[in-house]
């Protein structure tokens, strides 16, 4: 695309992560005004960045795509999982010439302001987006497409991973491993897609004529920093304790190893772990741990293409369900 004839034409976040040597995720917080960052660094962002924001009203309004995401006070756009979807999105709206506007959703939000100057919003993630500001954003009559995320009534089009089939996959690994006792480690409900995890973990238990042993699902402990960490050691302290256990996240199954460390167990001997996401932290485990593919590049590509055919007037109501697959530790990918 040749840009020669278009003034005040901002770079977009990868461009400027290039230009400055900072992470795109450093470079999003410092435009969005977050985080904690030197002046240095602030400085060389912002002067790569220029000082005019987007002219509304000009004729490249409706090339922006607002993304949207919760607050959170551990950063939701640094983390492995959000940071590949925030990857595939921001790649896809470079090649389709779309620049994203990045706005954290807050108790305090103003829906009119979201909506203002942009062709389309792609809303990231549940917990702060609930079903009912989904409502009220899509009152106001503009395209907008959920990622990770869906909702149980209405016709909001929505992309992501199939997390059901996620949680089939990961409980059917470990009864074809031979366990009978499988204890779970679950999510906050807030987060459908947990919710969907542990459905098809049920699922598998059922198919497989396995009972649902309620003391196998540890009570979620909501911690910030350090998940699966309590709910492993809740199961592991039990009478009759599982002999498998399948972590709702990477994150929570690292927390859970760490459990296992400080009880003096040995993961994959005394008890058998399997995550769900592959982030690149869980495949440096020693033992390792076989995990769940959970697509999220493809997931924000897809978001876009979905989206802008909606921008162009080729509205496709619907979900579309990317799916998960098994990586066993001996299969597992080298980091990128």
């Amino acid at each position: 695309m040749n840009n020669s004839g278009k003034r005040n034409k901002k770079p977009t976040i990868k461009e400027i992560a290039a230009l400055t040597g900072f992470s795109p995720a450093t470079v999003s917080l410092v435009l969005n005004n977050k985080g904690s960052f030197p002046d240095e660094t602030r400085s060389a962002i912002l002067q790569a960045f220029g000082e005019s924001e987007p002219k509304r009203g000009s004729s490249q309004e409706l090339r922006y795509i607002r993304l949207m995401m919760e607050e959170s006070t551990s950063s939701r756009v640094t983390d492995a999982y959000n940071s590949d979807i925030i990857a595939g999105i921001e790649s896809e709206c470079q090649a389709l010439g779309f620049e994203i506007i990045l706005s954290i959703v807050r108790s305090d939000h103003n829906v009119e302001q979201w909506t203002d100057g942009v062709a389309g919003i792609i809303m990231l993630g549940g917990g702060g987006i609930t079903d009912a500001l989904i409502e009220r954003v899509r009152s106001e009559r503009l395209p907008i497409l959920l990622v990770d995320n869906y909702v149980h009534q209405g016709d909001v089009s929505s992309v992501h991973a199939d997390h059901y089939g996620a949680g089939f996959l990961a409980a059917q690994y470990l009864i074809d491993q031979g366990h009978r006792s499988i204890g779970f480690i679950s999510g906050p409900a807030k987060y459908k897609p947990l919710v969907d995890r542990y459905a098809g973990y049920c699922a598998a238990l059922m198919e497989n004529g396995l009972p649902l042993n309620p003391h196998y699902v540890a009570p979620n402990e909501d911690r910030m920093f350090v998940k699966g960490f309590m709910e492993m050691k809740y199961l592991m302290e039990l009478a009759d304790r599982p002999t498998a256990v399948f972590a709702v996240s990477d994150r929570a199954a690292l927390g859970a190893v760490q459990a296992l460390e400080e009880l003096g167990l040995v993961q994959g001997k005394d008890v058998e772990l399997i995550g769900c996401d592959d982030i690149p932290d869980i495949r440096s485990l020693q033992p390792p741990i076989p995990t769940i593919r959970v697509p999220r590049i493809e997931v924000g590509q897809m978001a876009v293409r979905f989206l802008s055919a909606t921008i162009g007037g080729n509205r496709l109501p619907g979900k579309i369900v990317l799916p998960a697959r098994l990586v066993r530790p001996e299969a597992a990918p080298d980091a990128n």
